[in-house]
């Protein structure tokens, strides 16, 4: 896995299985996974078809899930933990939808073990769990805006495994991801870590 940013955009570049709840999301193999910055102001006549146009502006092809962030990506919080990797962009100066209209928290989770489709898919559960409550525990009295998107995935082939000793890891994948799991812990602790540090960042 490789990521960078780039025309105010985080870029992750590698093989991935994933699944994700954002614009032309789904389950699929992508080779691109990527969190675009835009306007406050933003209001396409079509978003999905403007997430399209903006990954062939960053030359990602079709195999890929993108996300929409108002967040500037100097905010862009990357939490490490052993083998997983979370991206998290998060803006909350317009709450949920029971509060205002606009603002969004995105979670992107890769994962260098391989996952079950139980753990793949429950991990967006246990990340949304743990946004919610670092929102509680930062004083909000919402669990998260009604834009927020998750993305999570795991790197299908990895010649680094060895020398990262995650040799168990992909040898039998993580079957499940709760938030009494390892990989549930690991997702709970870097997202909790993840929307605070960027929230406060922000003033928020």
């Amino acid at each position: 896995m490789q990521y960078y940013v780039k025309d105010s955009a985080l870029i992750i570049k590698g093989d991935f299985e994933a699944a994700s709840t954002g614009l032309n999301g789904g389950r699929a193999r992508v080779k691109y996974i990527f969190n675009k910055q835009v306007p406050r102001t933003f209001n396409p006549p079509d978003p999905r078809e403007f997430l399209k146009e903006e990954a062939l502006k960053l030359g990602l092809g079709k195999d890929h899930f993108g996300l929409l962030t108002a967040v500037k990506m100097e905010y862009l919080q990357v939490i490490e933990n052993d083998y997983l990797t979370a991206f998290i962009t998060a803006g909350i100066s317009n709450g949920s939808e029971f509060r205002a209209k606009v603002g969004t928290i995105n979670i992107i989770l890769v994962s260098k073990a391989r996952l079950s489709e139980t753990a793949l898919l429950g991990a967006i559960i246990t990340a949304t769990e743990a946004k919610g409550l670092a929102l509680l525990e930062k004083g909000y009295t919402f669990l998260g805006t009604n834009t927020d998107a998750v993305i999570v995935a795991y790197e299908i082939d990895s010649k680094k495994d060895s020398k990262l000793g995650l040799e168990n890891e992909r040898k039998t994948e993580i079957p499940y991801s709760g938030s009494s799991t390892d990989f549930g812990k690991k997702i709970t602790e870097a997202v909790i870590k993840g929307v605070k540090a960027g929230l406060e960042l922000r003033g928020e």
